[in-house]
This record gives C-alpha cells, structure tokens and sequence, in this order.
C-alpha cells in the first residue's frame, strides 16, 4: 500500500510551482484562480510559506519568491559534488568556443540553469545560474525532454544525433546542446554552448559540437551510476 500523502503540503506545493514562470509575482486572487485552492486557505498557506522564508511580499502586496529558495537551490548544487565535476569542463567549453556555456537539469515541468561560465565578449548570451526556464522551449529544452524518454519524431532524431544544433529561444542566437548521461544511460542533465548568431556562425558550431560531446563524455567517464 502507497503511504498516505498530505493534501495540505499538495496544496503548498501547487502554490509554489506556479512561481516558476512568474518573475512579477501573484496575487491571491490569481493564486486561488490558478489553483483552485479557496482565498481563505491561499492566505493561511502564504502567510505560512511567507513565514518560512519560502514567500515573500514586495511592496505591493504582492507574493513573490522568498530567499530560502535559493538556499535550497546552493544544497541542490552541492549536495553530489556536481559543480567540481561540471564547473571545470564548462570553462573548457567556454575558452574552446568563445561562447557562454551552461548545465542544465530538469525540475518537475522546468529546467534549471545549475552551472554556467559566461562568454568574455563584451556582447553575449545571458542567464544567470538558478534561472528556470520552461521545459518545453529553447534547444537544450528540447534535448532533456528527448532523453527524458519525449515521443516524436524531433526527439527520436535528437536522440538518433545524440546533439541539438539550432537557433535558440531568444532572437538572433544559436545553440549547441548534448546530454550529460551516466555510464548505464540515465539522464543527469545537458550541456549547452549560446552564442550571438553573428559570431557563432554554423562553422563554429559545427566544432562546438564535437567539443560538447567530448566534454559530455568526459563527465560521464566520472560519474556515479
């Protein structure tokens, strides 16, 4: 028998997750809306959450991430000793190619930017480590749900290729992106290389690919299965 699960904690997660793609916050309403959940017990649950560092208000009154997330997100970092693993191999990339690279991991229907060296260019790709993103947009997006077991034929063809080159998710910007695999095959995130369209030409990317998946297979070689 499955043990029994709190339908109060279910409701304080629910709140929580509709934070992932709301940088401006929520409000009541919009959080009992969204969740279905009444104003009265939305309020009790924010205030809780709130109290535990986990929400916040802005001055508006308006619910906005709290900073024990990101004291959460430094143990999710640390807590397998990725970063001494990753950190070393992205700066590799990041000096091979010019371009900013990043490791990202996937968090219920996100995917978390967990490590990156940016590029030296003056101009270049941004995002900042713990930044989430929506799952299903830009390449190396594509490239975990693909090795996540996605259906399709865009995700068979990824797999097939074992890399993603295309154009990213914001304008005038390409992308490199590969899995990061144990030696059994499981999924521990993706590697991707962005950079300006007009300095990382098809040319560069086509180099970039190998050192990805060089740099892919480098971390495999090291990981726990």
């Amino acid at each position: 028998m499955a043990p029994r699960t709190s339908g109060t904690v279910s409701k304080a997660l629910d709140i929580m997750d509709l934070f992932h793609y709301r940088d401006d916050g929520l409000t009541v309403t919009r959080i009992a809306t969204a969740t279905g959940i009444n104003k009265s017990t939305v309020v009790r649950l924010c205030a809780t959450l709130e109290g535990r560092g986990y929400l916040q208000r802005d001055p508006r009154g308006v619910f906005v991430i709290g900073p024990q997330i990101e004291n959460l997100a430094r143990v999710f970092r640390n807590q397998f000793n990725l970063e001494e693993v990753v950190r070393p191999v992205l700066a590799q990339l990041r000096d091979e190619t010019g371009e900013s690279s990043s490791f990202y991991v996937i968090e219920g229907n996100a995917r978390i930017c967990l490590f990156r060296e940016s590029s030296r260019h003056r101009i270049r790709h941004v995002v900042e480590e713990g930044t989430r993103l929506p799952l299903k947009e830009g390449v190396v997006g594509r490239v975990l749900l693909a090795f996540s077991g996605s259906k399709g034929a865009l995700s068979q063809t990824i797999r097939d290729d074992g890399y993603l080159d295309a154009d990213g998710r914001e304008p005038f910007t390409g992308s490199v992106s590969a899995p990061v695999l144990t030696k059994s095959g499981h999924l521990s995130g993706a590697m991707v290389i962005s950079g300006l369209s007009s300095r990382f030409s098809m040319e560069k990317r086509i180099k970039a690919r190998r050192s990805i998946l060089d740099a892919c297979t480098q971390i495999r070689d090291v990981l726990p299965d």
